[in-house]
């Protein structure tokens, strides 16, 4: 479920930087290359975190 998050809010998030950089560039927006880059930055994000965050451990009595 954490995935599908992840990768709903980078989508999001990557459409609104990208058509707000495109606004100031003056140039057309690609809402699929920028679909497509936020998705795999979000892919990036998700496994840097699964990577780097140490889970509990249980301690035994």
């Amino acid at each position: 479920m954490k995935l599908l998050v992840t990768l709903f809010w980078a989508l999001v998030i990557g459409q609104v930087v990208g058509y707000i950089m495109t606004a100031l560039s003056g140039t057309t927006d690609n809402v699929a290359g920028t679909a497509i880059v936020s998705l795999l930055f979000g892919c990036f994000v998700y496994a840097l975190s699964a990577l780097t965050i140490a889970k509990p451990t249980k301690k035994a009595d």
